[in-house]
């Protein structure tokens, strides 16, 4: 196919790239010289030749999506990008046009990256072909990787990848794994909060919101007010932190980041991560400059307790395919905010279609990978992802035995880590509830 490009736009079929991506996939084609009908079937030839190329690529455009939705779903805008061919359909050069770029530039940035690595068979070497894609917000999503959430630090905008190790910019970061504006939850948010080596998180209170703890990597300590004894975290533990209640989390490794899980019931405090004017957030986060004048909440709001997985009974989950440990429950800590418990599953479990009633579900994944069924779609999720799932939403879960990669090694077992919002004390929770831990928790007060 011999020609030159022309402004002009031709649109073929639209491929639809993945289930979130709402492609309206245009894409400049060729003007040719000749009869008008010789001129129209080389055109439509150059637009096949593009579609297939978008249909064998659509994955990359489809992650790309996937990892500015993992930050925000209201992720919208249109991205064009002029792809030069090369020998063999290659993709030799990839540029963003400035005209039209309305999407973020997270996400521009990706698709031309990706757009770089591309074939587009039965074109002219030489050719300049421009793709425009067009990406819509999404209504609400259930699954998200840690590994595509944006890392923050503080009163800083600037995302960037999580780096465990030594080396770090500042004493602390957060990744908002599944808030109001990434995933649409009420009710609970989950953050991740990594410490650098011999690194804390200051005193402050949540005024509001009960905290949990749950320590995915390091070794770490948490200090409330003067006269109150430190507990030490390993790697594992969990702890119930009131609402109100003054506190300091302290990374007790010096040559290792602390990486935990931190879970806000009703959500707020992790607001000024995400923008640290928000006066809610701000309200919601108190930072205590003088920890002399640091008081007890009220015993109402309930009392830290600190759990390790080896303290909680494990019992059958509903069905007998495998373990649950009640790791926080309102009987140990004396709050309804939340119950925290931690599951095992052998490898190819089936978790059937089923629901909790008024309570909000949060899957945290640290081990296994597989699909989680809502409604007539699918999801698949891998190690340290996000479950969510609102109250009353039917939903089932097949965890996959083999790896993608068949030279990995697959796990012994499926572990992930629960937080359901208190809906048992509404009487509505569907699913049979497990005993409570034979041993009594650790309490400090």
């Amino acid at each position: 196919m011999r020609g030159r490009m022309s402004p002009a736009a031709g649109r073929a079929a639209i491929p639809t790239i993945g289930s979130v991506v709402v492609a309206s996939v245009a894409f400049a084609i060729l003007a040719f010289a000749g009869p008008a009908p010789a001129r129209a079937n080389e055109e439509q030839k150059a637009a096949q030749v593009i579609e297939r190329a978008l249909q064998k690529h659509g994955a990359d455009v489809h992650r790309c999506f996937e990892r500015s939705l993992a930050d925000r779903l209201d992720t919208a805008g249109k991205v064009e990008i002029e792809v030069e061919v090369g020998p063999a359909g290659r993709v030799t050069a990839a540029k963003l046009l400035p005209r039209g770029q309305s999407a973020p530039s997270v996400l521009s940035a990706c698709v031309q990256k990706a757009a770089t690595g591309w074939t587009v068979e039965g074109i002219e070497p030489g050719a300049k072909v421009v793709l425009p894609f067009s990406f819509q917000p999404q209504m609400s999503q259930f699954v998200v990787r840690a590994e595509d959430v944006s890392e923050r630090v503080l009163g800083s905008a600037s995302p960037g990848k999580a780096k465990p190790g030594p080396k770090r910019d500042a004493p602390f970061t957060v990744k908002v794994l599944a808030d109001e504006t990434n995933m649409r939850v009420q009710g609970i948010s989950l953050t991740q909060l990594n410490i650098g080596p011999a690194s804390r998180v200051a005193m402050h209170r949540h005024p509001r919101s009960a905290k949990v703890l749950y320590l995915l990597k390091g070794h770490a300590r948490l200090l409330g007010p003067a006269g109150v004894a430190p507990v030490k975290l390993d790697e594992g533990a969990v702890a119930f932190v009131p609402a109100g209640y003054p506190h300091v989390i302290e990374n007790m490794g010096r040559q290792s980041t602390a990486v935990f899980l931190q879970a806000f019931v009703p959500p707020g405090p992790e607001r000024v991560y995400r923008d640290s004017t928000d006066a809610r957030g701000r309200a919601d986060f108190e930072v205590i400059r003088d920890s002399a004048t640091a008081k007890l909440p009220d015993e109402g709001n309930g009392h830290v307790v600190v759990v390790t997985a080896t303290e909680a009974a494990a019992v059958p989950t509903p069905g007998g395919k495998g373990t649950i440990k009640v790791l926080l429950d309102p009987k140990a800590t004396g709050s309804e905010a939340v119950t925290v418990n931690l599951l095992e599953f052998p490898l190819g479990t089936e978790v059937p279609r089923h629901d909790h009633g008024r309570s909000i579900e949060i899957l945290y994944t640290v081990v296994g990978e597989g699909k989680l069924s809502v409604g007539r779609e699918e999801y698949p999720f891998g190690n340290d992802s996000v479950l969510y799932l609102p109250a009353g939403q039917p939903h089932a879960i097949k965890f996959i035995t083999e790896k993608a990669d068949k030279t990995e090694k697959p796990p012994e077992k499926i572990v992930a880590v629960q937080f359901l919002t208190s809906g048992r004390a509404a009487g509505a929770v569907r699913t049979p509830s497990p005993a409570a831990p034979t041993k009594p928790a650790a309490k400090t007060r």
